[in-house]
């Protein structure tokens, strides 16, 4: 639980920063009257509701397992993080294409910039701020892969989430200061509402990639290549054991795995003490992997094309 709990401080800012610019940024929308500045308060109001969400399905994904729920709500994550992708990015990414299109249609310039202009700066600021503070935690999570590889590959949804909306709001930003300029510069109308259309495209984008990434998660992944690695040499490393038959893991939460062990044992063993070799087993595996919950190792003799 405390690796879990270790992205709530990320969270949680995330939450407080994204509350603050969205109030802001309406009160800048009011005095301005940009689209710019109206599809970059959805998103920012979208952003917030994220946090919750997210802090709900940490929050359930805590409940101790009953007798309907034998393995556990640690999945409650994953299920919160696609609503997420499906309903608040989306439904942002709707609205703001939608305020771009009418404002193509019925044009009107944007008033007292200025303010635009100020907040955009303080926006970029906090939310610069709160995307270092998610990209420290994907550094140290990370392990020498690639940005684009760990996100791919992470059973951590919730982070996933805040790095990518804290990505797309920055980008959105400067997506909003551009567009602004080019209105001031060249006087064409066009751009304010241009700037909410890409707005409504980048967090369309963001969506579908949180959308594939969340359900890859539900439908269920197989633990880290090294944790399976590790967990493969703890088994061989006995004489006892002939042969691994099969070995199957699914994380079942972010922090929350269960594996499935079929182990062909020596012969010469009698039932007393392959149970004793199981439990010994169990208590190596998930001394070096806590996040590994739930094992299930069964005796089994080999046989040629069967897993």
């Amino acid at each position: 639980m405390k690796a879990r709990d270790s992205s709530i401080p990320v969270v949680l800012f995330a939450f407080g920063a994204n509350l603050i610019i969205a109030l802001v940024k309406f009160l800048v929308f009011l005095l301005t009257r940009s689209s710019a500045i109206l599809a970059e308060t959805v998103h920012s109001l979208a952003d917030t509701m994220n946090q919750v969400l997210l802090l709900v399905g940490i929050r359930k994904g805590r409940r101790e397992p009953d007798q309907l729920h034998p393995f556990g709500f640690s999945g409650e994550l994953y299920f919160w993080s696609f609503i997420v992708a499906m309903l608040l990015f989306t439904a942002g990414s709707v609205y703001s294409i939608w305020q771009g299109i009418n404002k193509l249609m019925n044009p009107v310039p944007v008033q007292q910039i200025h303010y635009a202009f100020a907040i955009l700066g303080v926006a970029i600021i906090a939310e610069g701020t709160a995307f270092m503070k998610a990209s420290r935690m994907v550094q140290k999570e990370r392990r020498g892969r690639s940005v684009y590889r760990y996100l791919r590959s992470t059973k951590k949804s919730e982070l996933i989430v805040v790095f990518m909306e804290d990505l797309a709001a920055l980008i959105g930003l400067c997506i909003a200061a551009a567009c602004l300029i080019l209105e001031q510069l060249t006087g064409l109308l066009v751009f304010d509402a241009l700037a909410s259309v890409l707005i409504g495209v980048l967090l369309a984008a963001v969506a579908f990639f949180l959308a594939l990434e969340t359900k890859s998660l539900l439908v269920g992944e197989a633990a880290d290549p090294e944790v399976i690695g590790g967990v493969r040499h703890i088994l061989h490393d006995d004489d006892s054991v002939n042969r691994v038959i099969a070995l199957r893991s699914l994380h079942l939460g972010p922090e929350d795995i269960l594996l499935a062990v079929k182990l062909e044992f020596n012969e010469r063993l009698n039932a007393r003490e392959i149970s004793n070799l199981i439990n010994g087993f169990e208590r190596d595996i998930r001394q070096r992997y806590p996040q590994i919950r739930r094992i299930f190792i069964e005796p089994d003799i080999f046989r040629a094309g069967t897993t």
